[in-house]
C-alpha cells in the first residue's frame, strides 16, 4: 500500500506556483510603537539581517522599514553544494521585510535616531515643536 503524506502534496502543489524558485519573500516586520511626552519610540523584529540591510526613511509622521538580505554563497558557480557536501534544500536565498506605519504625530525626522541590537530595531522620533523646521530625512542605524 502507498502512503502519501497530504503535507508533502501541499508543498508540491505550492512549489509549482508562479511565484516559487524567484527566492523572493516580502514579510512584514512585527513592530511596537510606544509614545511618551516628547517622542515617539518604533521597535521592530528584524533577526538575521545585518545593519547595513536595513533602511529607515521617515516623512510626514510616517515610518518605513526596509530590510534586505541574501544567503551567502561561497560560489556562485556552484549554488547547490556547501563545504563537503550538497544542499537537499534551499530556502534561505533572498529574504525581504517591509513595513510602514503611520505615527499620527508631527515628528522631528532630521532629529531621529535608529539602534539595531540583537535582531531589534529602536527608532526614536522626537514630536514636533512649533519652534522646528519641516523635512523628510534618511536615519542612519547605528
Amino acid at each position: 500500500m502507498n502512503r502519501s503524506n497530504p503535507f508533502d502534496e501541499i508543498e508540491q502543489f505550492f512549489g509549482r506556483t508562479p511565484f516559487a524558485g524567484a527566492g523572493r519573500d516580502l514579510r512584514s516586520a512585527d513592530v511596537d510603537v510606544a509614545e511618551y511626552d516628547d517622542e515617539v519610540v518604533v521597535m521592530a523584529d528584524l533577526p538575521g539581517f545585518d545593519r547595513e540591510d536595513i533602511d529607515v526613511r521617515a516623512d510626514d509622521g510616517r515610518i518605513t522599514i526596509r530590510a534586505e538580505r541574501d544567503a551567502e554563497r561561497a560560489d556562485d558557480s556552484t549554488p547547490d553544494t556547501v563545504e563537503n557536501g550538497r544542499y537537499l534544500r534551499r530556502e534561505r536565498r533572498h529574504e525581504s521585510v517591509t513595513r510602514s506605519v503611520d505615527l499620527r504625530h508631527d515628528l522631528v525626522e532630521a532629529d531621529a535616531t535608529a539602534t539595531y541590537h540583537n535582531g531589534v530595531l529602536t527608532v526614536t522620533l522626537p514630536k514636533r515643536t512649533p519652534e522646528d523646521g519641516d523635512d523628510s530625512h534618511r536615519i542612519d542605524v547605528e
